[in-house]
């Protein structure tokens, strides 16, 4: 193997050269970092929130279900004390729509 002056003074040139790139990159690598933790910051609200959203409509269900499970309870023993009562009126259609809403307790904090 040969020795290359010329690859020999390339490689000091790039050995020097070195640092002064890495000071130029620097700036640049510390705003990217940045803007990826405010990304993984914002993607981390928006769970937060998407999580908040499913345990309301999680609660909402579970009341909805116990509305319904009272009333086939009472609509049973209702029959059973009044047979024709029972037999002459339809049940009475559940509300359809009607949310349930946070109470005064629980607050949402939204930070734009």
């Amino acid at each position: 193997m040969r020795f290359s002056p010329v690859s020999f003074v390339l490689g000091l040139a790039a050995a020097s050269m070195l640092p002064l790139v890495s000071r130029a990159f620097r700036p640049l690598a510390v705003e990217a970092t940045a803007v990826g933790m405010g990304v993984a910051e914002e993607l981390r609200r928006i769970a937060a929130e998407q999580m908040e959203n499913l345990e309301d409509v999680v609660a909402e269900a579970r009341v909805r279900r116990e509305e319904l499970a009272a009333a086939a309870e009472l609509g049973d023993e209702g029959e059973a004390e009044h047979p024709e009562k029972g037999a002459e009126e339809a049940p009475a259609e559940p509300a359809v729509g009607r949310a349930r809403r946070r109470g005064a307790g629980r607050v949402r904090s939204h930070v734009p």
